[in-house]
């Protein structure tokens, strides 16, 4: 392969010009009385004009599959002298765009990066240089030009700005020599240039692309910045405030922030490589752990068979799946985009055990937030989640979501026994601000969401749509307080047939979560906006059959800021967040564990720490109720089933509390199964007895235990967490693959999901949205279609 060689340079010098008249020789006799001459004006020196030179064009070489710093002159170019063959390597031409002596190491890499069409944030570029000179003589035209074959490569690692500065300054074109030089460049992304090319659409274009400000980070730094890695939650000012502290580094935002990904890739490896490293991971994780779960899907590289796009990939660990099996049957599915390299969006299903900890069931990271992702992260749950009981999906209020969801639940092919849906509340309050815009409002509608009695929910609803209609008169400087008197008088007129105690639980002729139709009308009070909204996927009150056991969304609403498994983890490369979260997984089950055995050794424990503390307080309120029994001597008896009706005063009110008991008949064995409801609601609701259940259950000698699901029992705690994980370390082998390696596929991710840095670049100046780590990148977290127009499975999913 040859390469361009840079043609005779003949610098000729510029002679100065002489200017001015010879003055006259001094004559020391001269007479005393001479006149003296005035010497003439100095001549101002024309500047030296610049010399014109021809672009310089550069070869570069990469995708040698040899190590880096192995990688001689003779390896990129065929000689005369050595043995023909073909080389490995590939090389493009570029032109550089300013005199090599005038650019930094920086502006080298840039120039790279635009060359390649990289990822600007791309940390692992590694480039050295390779040059031969040769004097020659003017008069000697008789040297053969194979004579330049025999010259050795000068080789020069660029780690430094004076290591490239004494590298360009040999590309100056010098009299009486010949010049060969070169360029070898190596990463990731490089190294699958050829086949990145062939896996993007011809008209990809990278123009839009945006390049930090501050690009001190992308040279070698001194620093491995370990503090970056072991505390994922540090902000970029935390980040400054700890480097100036700790190295005397300063640093501006940007450059902090691109610190941490530079200390995160040192530690857990590229973001490009970890597309590759996770299926590897997850394979062997799943393996060694039974009920483990993991599905991709990918596209296969057209005329690459080894390399495939990954697209999507979902995976549960078994300790997790067999631990919701012990959970109230309640899973949160939430979704937040990653803020690496690539436009992503991590998924989650989460369940909470009785003291309320958070158990990530499953995690999926795919291409955005639309139907088509989350229907198949759905279909991939149902797969590898099992539970004896019916399942509640709690989940944010998105169109994208809502619709994958009744698709879900209205698909023949489902294979949980019974799926119930019901909002977020957070999210929810999230869209009433964003509409209404009060934070007060938005306390007491999380009030109303949160309401277990029917007369309160009817009252607070009142409030709110006469609060919400004073606050829209006043931000469109509406009608007169007196109008609005009217208004409102002539609202509660109807209000009884719009209430939601007179309304039915579900909207059967309405569309769910049909944002479109919500502006039809004008919305002047809360009624109009939470019309199309149906009550049991909002309410708790009109939760049918206590599917949400009181789980309404605010326990997971910050679950990647605060949770001890998945904190932080939106900021780590793909192979990572499952090395992460895996590890701490590991110290989060045996610590519980261990809290767990605890509370099941104490005597004085009868249940898990949080739903004790509970029963402790309502155990004393109760004291104050006086219970009254109905019937006492009768019982109803009806189809094997017994009823006792009791009366509970409390206060100024009266509780009506139904104990029932039933046989059930199970693999021929009969069982007694005990159940209470009240008046309160909050039996049914939470499955957990109230304050009047415990009243009765005082007054006839019964456990409070006997009425309470077993979900809150200390036996199902100590299964949740009794998963062991101590056998299954992670191995660091999975990171040592040969990319080339034969019969070995290759995951590439898709260039396309290559999303700008977290800025906004403006006229005016550039501001950051990485000053608050909680900001993250969202660019738009729209549907892109396969590259291939197909997409394929590698294997069945249990056995990847």
């Amino acid at each position: 392969m040859e390469t361009a060689e840079e043609p005779y340079a003949y610098a000729s010098d510029s002679s100065a010009s002489h200017t001015g008249a010879d003055a006259p020789a001094s004559n020391p006799g001269a007479a005393a009385g001479a006149r003296k001459r005035k010497a003439p004006a100095a001549t101002a020196r024309k500047p030296r004009k610049q010399q014109a030179q021809e672009p310089i064009q550069i070869p570069v070489y990469y995708g040698r599959t040899k190590e880096f710093y192995g990688v001689q002159g003779d390896d990129l170019v065929d000689s005369s002298y050595i043995s023909p063959g073909v080389k490995d390597c590939a090389h493009v031409i570029g032109q550089l765009p300013l005199q090599p002596q005038s650019m930094s190491l920086v502006d080298l890499q840039l120039w790279i990066f635009k060359l390649f069409r990289l990822h600007p944030e791309t940390q692992a570029l590694s480039i050295k240089g390779f040059i031969k000179q040769r004097k020659t003589d003017l008069f000697d035209d008789f040297e053969p030009g194979w004579y330049m074959e025999y010259c050795p490569w000068d080789t020069r690692y660029f780690q430094t700005d004076k290591c490239w500065s004494a590298f360009a300054n040999k590309l100056k074109r010098k009299r009486n020599a010949t010049q060969k030089f070169m360029l070898y460049a190596e990463c990731s992304e490089i190294k699958h240039y050829g086949i990145l090319l062939k896996a993007v659409h011809d008209d990809y274009s990278q123009l839009a692309r945006v390049v930090f400000p501050g690009t001190k980070c992308l040279t070698t730094s001194n620093f491995r910045f370990l503090r970056l890695v072991e505390d994922l939650s540090m902000t970029p000012k935390e980040i400054i405030a700890y480097l100036a502290e700790h190295y005397g580094e300063q640093m501006n935002p940007p450059e902090a922030w691109r610190a941490r990904q530079k200390a995160l890739e040192r530690e857990f490896g590229i973001f490009y490589d970890s597309h590759n490293f996770a299926p590897r991971l997850l394979k062997d994780i799943t393996c060694k752990t039974p009920w483990g779960f993991v599905d991709i899907k990918d596209a296969e590289v057209a005329g690459c068979s080894n390399f495939r796009v990954l697209h999507r990939i979902f995976w549960a660990f078994g300790q997790c799946v067999q631990a919701f099996n012990h959970c109230r049957p309640v899973l949160c599915i939430k979704g937040t985009p990653l803020c690496g390299k690539y436009q992503e969006v991590l998924l989650t299903a989460i369940a909470l055990d009785a003291n309320g900890y958070s158990i990530p069931v499953a995690c999926a990271v795919v291409e955005g937030e639309t139907e088509e992702s989350w229907m198949w992260f759905l279909r991939n749950l149902e797969q590898a989640v099992r539970h004896p009981s019916d399942v509640c999906i709690i989940h944010d209020y998105k169109r994208e979501l809502i619709d994958a969801i009744e698709d879900f639940l209205s698909s023949d092919q489902q294979q949980w026994r019974k799926v119930e849906s019901r909002w977020c509340m957070e999210h929810l309050a999230e869209d009433f601000f964003a509409y209404f815009g009060d934070k007060n409002l938005v306390l007491m509608f999380k009030k109303l969401c949160q309401q277990r009695r029917l007369n309160k929910f009817v009252k607070i609803w009142k409030e709110l749509d006469e609060l919400t209609t004073k606050y829209t008169s006043e931000r469109e400087g509406g009608p007169s307080e007196e109008m609005q008197q009217e208004l409102v008088q002539h609202d509660e007129a109807d209000l009884e047939a719009q209430s939601p105690c007179n309304r039915p639980d579900s909207v059967d002729s309405e569309e769910e979560g049909d944002h479109a139709n919500e502006n039809e009308g004008k919305v002047t009070k809360f009624s109009d906006w939470i019309r199309l909204k149906p009550m049991e996927k909002r309410s708790l009150v009109h939760d049918t059959k206590g599917a949400r056991y009181g789980i309404m969304g605010a326990d997971i609403s910050n679950i990647y800021k605060n949770d001890p498994v998945l904190k932080g983890i939106t900021c780590l490369p793909l192979s990572a967040i499952v090395e992460v979260t895996f590890l701490r997984l590991v110290e989060h089950f045996k610590n519980t564990s261990a809290a767990a055995n605890e509370a099941i050794g104490n005597p004085s424990m009868n249940f898990p720490e949080r739903v004790q503390d509970d029963m402790n307080s309502k155990m004393e309120k109760s004291k104050m109720h006086r219970v009254i029994c109905l019937d006492t001597k009768n019982r109803n008896v009806f189809q094997e089933k017994q009823f006792r009706n009791f009366t509970v005063q409390s206060r100024q009110k009266n509780e009506v509390v139904h104990l029932k008991s039933e046989s059930i008949s199970k693999f021929g064995e009969s069982t007694i199964q005990e159940s209470a409801t009240c008046s309160c609601n909050k039996p049914q609701l939470l499955h957990r007895p109230c304050t009047h259940v415990i009243a009765v259950c005082c007054q006839i000698g019964v456990s409070t235990a006997t009425y309470m699901s077993p979900y809150y029992s200390l036996a199902y705690l100590g299964s949740i967490w009794s998963g062991k994980f101590d056998e299954y370390k992670i191995s660091q082998g999975y990171r040592n693959i040969t990319p080339f390696e034969c019969n070995t596929t290759t995951w590439i991710p898709d260039k396309m999901l290559e999303c700008g840095l977290p800025v906004f670049v403006t006229s005016d100046c550039l501001e950051t949205v990485a000053d608050e780590s909680e900001q993250q990148h969202n660019t738009g977290n729209g549907s892109t279609e396969d590259n291939q127009g197909t997409t394929t499975r590698t294997e069945e999913p249990n056995e990847i």
